[in-house]
């Protein structure tokens, strides 16, 4: 057999030694340090990236084509698997990065409402939910008015979380004084998740807290009424619809009450709307509605909403913007759903704001016929400007039936509101969240994180496989020109 020959394709610098190289090459070895630094065009390309040295020198035209002799073959093939390495780490890890991050822990229910009556006594179930499937700790507290009147029941292992347990139920006890005034009355049972110390007895980690809230209403003698207001479709040229929830807080029942909204801009009245007339009883809750055809222009309005029933009147304002958004709504969906059990509403919303938003988070309201069965809440979450951030809000559907349910999803920010309409439509195993064209998702539609990740990472296996075979051939290719050329 033949000895075989070194054959040199090359425009590199005829001192180039590739055995030197090859049994030299370290990461972070400059090109100087490769005998490179004789090419006129080596030292201002490679000095500001000398760690990439090693792994490029074989792939830009610029230092010359491809030297192969009996020993760099493999050598070769090394740095083109460490090019690729590198490159699918890179892009993993930005994929990772970007995927938007969700609260470690939920708390479910959001919010238990109870009608006053003196001296009540009620135990309250909640529970605390690990969403991260991670070994941690918590610590209970509860705020707000009715603190006093509260008593959490736990124990020590209570607080302990293991990365096997999903949640855990836990109660605490109400009972509430002789009289309260009329009106709304508030406490806060607040979960707050501990971060870990290191070996140095420093803690590492930001503090997490989620809340449920506990709203006890007093009943008033006579008529009295709680009103909002939530916009939907505030386009230029398109018709917005004005929402007026009133709950009826009185132990009379309301015969008639409607509303009339004007709108303001600087101060100067822009238009109207009234809106239906609905009798409300005693408890209950009624949205009252009209349309306006949007003809003026872009940018933030004040609407006075004055509330007429049976001879009384109310009088709120609210803001609401025109054309433009400062939070959206982007996606929501619930997956590994079964009936009886939590459902996780995942909330995708984009801050589309030049500054960052801060305590922002949803309430979702789910309705039973006009009655709302579930007033639910996230955590408060800060939004970086142009971030995507998820909220989690959950669903205690036990008791729950099948069938399809009305929902109101909003997502307030800065004094404001980003509002829309759901239906859910509950089944055994899924839960579909429906919307009036700005948002249709269900359990098939909820595409995982690690989903994500798997199908990328195929994705680059697949093209870095395409790119390794095309190198091959081309090697072999240039390797055949090279036996014509020296015979």
């Amino acid at each position: 057999m033949k000895n075989r020959k070194k054959r040199n394709i090359s425009i590199m610098p005829k001192n180039f030694n590739v055995r030197e190289v090859n049994s030299n090459l370290k990461v972070g070895d400059s090109c100087e340090q490769l005998s490179f630094s004789e090419h006129p065009k080596n030292k201002g390309l490679y000095k500001s990236r000398p760690q990439w040295c090693g792994a490029l020198c074989f792939f830009d035209n610029r230092i010359g084509e491809i030297y192969r002799g009996n020993n760099t073959k493999s050598s070769l093939v090394n740095y083109q698997l460490l090019f690729i390495a590198i490159v699918t780490l890179i892009m993993v890890l930005s994929i990772i990065i970007l995927i938007p991050k969700a609260s470690a822990i939920g708390i479910v229910p959001g919010r238990t409402t109870l009608d006053f009556s003196p001296e009540l006594e009620h135990e309250v179930e909640f529970s605390v939910i690990n969403n991260e499937q991670k070994d941690m700790n918590i610590a209970l507290s509860v705020q707000g008015e009715l603190a006093d009147y509260i008593k959490l029941k736990y124990n020590d292992k209570d607080l302990e979380f293991l990365s096997s347990v999903e949640s855990k139920s836990l109660t605490y006890k109400v009972k509430l004084p002789k009289n309260l005034e009329p009106g709304l009355h508030t406490a806060e049972i607040v979960a707050l998740e501990i971060p870990k110390a290191n070996e140095k007895g420093t803690f590492v980690g930001a503090t997490v807290a989620v809340v449920s809230q506990l709203h006890v209403y007093v009943a008033c003698s006579g008529k009295c009424v709680d009103v909002d207001l939530n916009v939907l479709d505030a386009e230029q040229n398109s018709t917005a619809k004005f929402i007026v929830p009133v709950i009826n807080r009185g132990k009379q029942k309301i015969n008639e009450a409607r509303a009339v909204i004007d709108i303001y801009s600087q101060g100067n009245k822009v238009g109207g709307v009234e809106t239906d007339k609905l009798p409300i009883e005693p408890g209950a809750r009624a949205e009252l509605t009209g349309n306006w055809f949007v003809d003026v222009g872009r940018g933030d309005y004040k609407a006075r909403i004055t509330l007429y029933y049976d001879g009384e009147v109310k009088t709120i304002e609210k803001d609401f913007s025109v054309g433009k958004s400062m939070l959206e709504v982007e996606r929501v969906w619930v997956s590994d759903f079964q009936l009886g059990g939590i459902a996780k509403f995942r909330i995708l919303v984009q801050n589309r704001w030049n500054e960052e938003l801060k305590q922002v988070y949803a309430n979702l309201l789910i309705y039973n016929r006009n009655e709302v069965m579930s007033d639910l809440k996230s955590a408060s979450e800060n939004i970086p400007s142009q971030a995507q951030k998820e909220l989690l809000v959950y669903w205690d559907t036990a008791g729950v039936t099948e069938g399809e349910y009305n929902g109101k999803l909003m997502v307030k920010y800065s004094g404001k509101s980003t509002d829309r309409e759901l239906v859910l439509k509950v089944n055994p195993d899924s839960l579909d969240v429906l919307g009036a064209g700005y948002v249709v998702s269900s359990q098939a539609a909820g595409v995982s994180v690690k989903t994500i990740v798997i199908i990328v990472v195929i994705l680059l296996v697949l093209s870095n496989v395409a790119w390794f075979v095309f190198l091959r051939r081309f090697i072999g290719k240039n390797k055949e020109k090279s036996k014509e050329v020296k015979v």
